[in-house]
């Protein structure tokens, strides 16, 4: 059976206080091993059906096999062009996809961050087949975190799930769209293309009241996002985060339970740096875990306010994420199916992480 995992070392700085409390309950787990049983991990569940929002058709993709093989399909049926913005690229089965997609004469055009060595090696494979890669001009302390694919001009996947080896088995969110939010989202990608130095139309946007696209470099669009969702928060607050280091989130969260609001917060147990943000959290009554992982990640970036409106995308939830790094999110603000489509598996790795 493997140890009981309390939380990441560096959470024994927090405090005398937390240190004994942890101690206490690793001697009593290991004094009563034989009787506690180990959570099963939590499962993911498959893409959702497509919803409509607005204007928009949205369907819900969890990390997991299916939504890789939903990606595949798309690329696979790709007849005039694909746009792909990708920060970490090992997934050899989208790349040949791409490359197949080339070969039957579909436009691949390839935005990939230099700075990260998968994506190096798929950019490099994919250029040798004639394939269009351009390199985003990163720079110390950023980097092109977008995950963003646009396949003919009508249909999009973004989110936070990243292209690579083990992404599959990492719990996260992205979301299959159609209708005027592709437009807006590939205008992204179009402006992407001239801060790489590429001669290239930028679209104006187009109105959708029902999904608000969000970027960072050269905007700062995520931030009020998020602080705006759960300062108007009404009842229910859930978040599952990768990173949480910025301490104006964490104050508006002691301010939302403080005014009654229900938060729930799960955080990665690799990410250290959460770690004072956890201690805060705990500190202020708020239920807050570290997901139970079993070698995969909460790669998570996501937000959920009374079961209706979401926010989720690329951007971890600190300084980098919000200002420093090249970032997409989106947010629907009025979206009760979708909620709760996200909401379900949040249940499930809130629960298996107890």
């Amino acid at each position: 059976m493997p140890p009981l995992r309390i939380s990441p070392p560096s959470l024994w700085r927090c405090g005398l206080g937390v240190l004994a409390a942890a101690v206490l309950v690793v001697g009593c787990a290991q004094i009563h091993a034989s009787a506690v049983p180990t959570p099963a991990p939590a499962p993911l569940l498959g893409p959702a059906p497509p919803v409509t929002v607005g204007a928009d058709e949205v369907s819900l993709l969890r990390s997991g096999t299916p939504t890789f093989a939903r990606l595949e399909s798309l690329i696979d049926g790709a007849r005039l062009s694909i746009h792909v913005e990708i920060y970490e690229f090992g997934q050899r089965g989208l790349a040949e996809g791409l490359i197949a997609a080339h070969r039957r004469g579909v436009a691949v055009t390839v935005i990939d961050d230099p700075s990260e060595l998968s994506s190096v090696a798929t950019a490099a494979q994919l250029r040798t087949t004639g394939i269009d890669v351009v390199d985003y001009p990163v720079r110390k302390e950023m980097i092109d975190h977008v995950k963003l694919l646009v396949v003919d001009a009508s249909v999009a996947v973004v989110g936070g799930i990243n292209w690579g080896v083990r992404s599959p088995a990492n719990h996260d969110y992205d979301a299959e769209l159609r209708g005027p939010v592709v437009h807006n989202l590939d205008r992204v990608f179009a402006r992407d293309l001239i801060t790489c130095g590429r001669d290239a139309p930028v679209p104006d946007a187009v109105g959708d009241a029902s999904i608000d696209v969000a970027a960072t470099l050269p905007g700062a669009e995520i931030r009020p996002l998020a602080l705006g969702l759960i300062d108007g928060a009404l009842q229910t607050l859930d978040l599952e985060l990768f990173v949480l280091t910025d301490t104006g989130v964490v104050h508006a969260l002691e301010a939302a339970a403080l005014r009654g609001v229900a938060v729930r917060v799960l955080l990665d147990p690799s990410q250290p740096s959460s770690a004072a943000s956890y201690a805060a959290l705990l500190n202020a009554g708020i239920p807050v875990r570290w997901y139970r992982s079993r070698g995969e990640l909460l790669h998570a970036k996501a937000i959920v306010a009374d079961a209706t409106s979401v926010l989720f995308g690329s951007a971890n939830w600190s300084g980098g994420g919000f200002a420093r790094n090249h970032e997409l999110d989106i947010e629907l603000a009025a979206a009760p199916v979708v909620a709760g489509e996200m909401l379900a598996q949040m249940q499930l790795d809130w629960a298996a992480s107890a």
